[in-house]
């Protein structure tokens, strides 16, 4: 049987069309993570919500697999189908009136194995936050970066920003949902321009120099 194709996208970025089991293979290795869009019948839908409608839909058959093999079970035992119905009813409502979208698991939690990720849905007290976070690197990097328009500090300040700047874009190429792209390279812009300036004042304008790096007064 020959198994649909999906359509990823992130941020303009197409992927794909990869079928259900590579993309269940591509969240666990890291390659993409659930905030990605899916389309499925024409419509763009969030990853994370997709597959947690599919595990629902999952979780129902099993139930209902389930309690048609105890109902056999019990009648080749010779124990009346109504009473396996009453005690089996409360197994199907639990399933089936759990809300898979009303407090879905958190977003950037690699999912495992699809058994795991099933059993992961039973925890659903879990609060979540659709906006992805902030690499903390990139934001420590612009506020050093800042240090290089205050006197004495912008003699050290660019070398930090420089370091923080690179080791946060390198994570944030790591982990493509962090958000934060735009302080990394700002840390950047600024840590090289206040290189520059030193360099180019320092060889050709040394009054200059002296008076935006006052080394000669630290």
């Amino acid at each position: 049987m020959t198994q649909t194709l999906h359509q990823l996208q992130w941020r303009g970025r197409a992927v794909g069309p990869w079928t259900l089991p590579q993309i269940r293979e591509a969240l666990v290795s890291g390659e993409i993570h659930s905030l990605y869009q899916i389309q499925v019948m024409g419509q763009w839908l969030t990853l994370r919500d997709h597959l947690e409608a599919l595990d629902a839909t999952e979780l129902e058959r099993r139930a209902a697999q389930l309690g048609s093999r105890l109902r056999e079970k019990k009648a080749e035992q010779g124990i009346p189908a109504q009473r396996i119905g009453r005690k089996f009813k409360g197994l199907e409502g639990a399933i089936v009136k759990r809300n898979a979208f009303g407090n879905p698991p958190p977003v950037f939690v690699k999912p495992g194995s699809r058994d795991s990720a099933m059993r992961d849905m039973d925890d659903l007290s879990t609060p979540i936050s659709d906006t992805a976070p902030t690499c903390w690197l990139a934001v420590v990097a612009f506020v050093i970066s800042c240090a290089s328009f205050v006197p004495y500090l912008n003699l050290v300040s660019w070398v930090p920003s420089l370091v923080l700047g690179h080791l946060s874009l390198r994570k944030m190429q790591r982990q493509p949902y962090l958000e934060g792209r735009g302080l990394a390279i700002g840390a950047l812009v600024i840590g090289y321009t206040t290189l520059a300036v030193a360099v180019v004042t320092a060889l050709f304008l040394p009054s200059l120099f002296y008076r935006i790096f006052p080394i000669r007064d630290a």
